[in-house]
């Protein structure tokens, strides 16, 4: 496992953190906060991988729950309809896009990490930190959608201008 992998987590973490307290919609905040925690659990599981692979022992079979944010999108539309009355700023904007272009990176990087290595465990962590980083992913491209007012909701139309004769 690349050292690179707790570092870019520690990065990833670092980085939501920094952009919860700039944000300014309390629903990006609030988003951000999860994100960094759902971060910190993935380089927890590393850190404990690596641990092992130092110490000689094979992959441990790490058990994942459901993330917080994978939980949450099915109920988020609450918030959203909550969120409805506040406005992002470009300030918003551009830290939900950087967000998202990181999850783009997370997701790329665990699934070819999957692909190279021979262990099946190995295999079956990486693909389950790459399902966690598209749940990020969804969730800050439903966040930019909500504030920049496109209509749709997880990729959903939630309304439509034209009639249907």
């Amino acid at each position: 496992m690349p050292k690179t992998v707790k570092k870019s987590e520690k990065a990833a973490l670092e980085t939501y953190l920094r952009f919860a307290r700039q944000t300014k919609v309390v629903s990006g905040k609030d988003m951000f906060i999860r994100l960094s925690e759902d971060e910190l659990g993935h380089r927890e599981i590393l850190e404990k991988e690596l641990h092992n692979l130092q110490a000689g022992k094979p992959w441990a079979k790490p058990s994942f729950k459901p993330s917080d944010i994978e939980e949450l999108l099915p109920r988020i539309s609450d918030q959203q309809a909550k969120a409805r009355s506040e406005q992002g700023s470009s300030d918003d904007l551009t830290a939900l896009n950087i967000a998202l272009e990181m999850e783009k990176k997370a997701i790329a990087f665990y699934r070819r990490e999957g692909e190279k290595t021979a262990d099946a465990t190995a295999r079956r962590m990486y693909a389950r930190l790459a399902e966690m980083e598209e749940a990020h992913y969804n969730l800050i491209q439903a966040e930019l959608d909500n504030i920049k007012d496109i209509g749709f909701w997880f990729g959903i139309q939630e309304f439509t201008l034209e009639s249907n004769e």
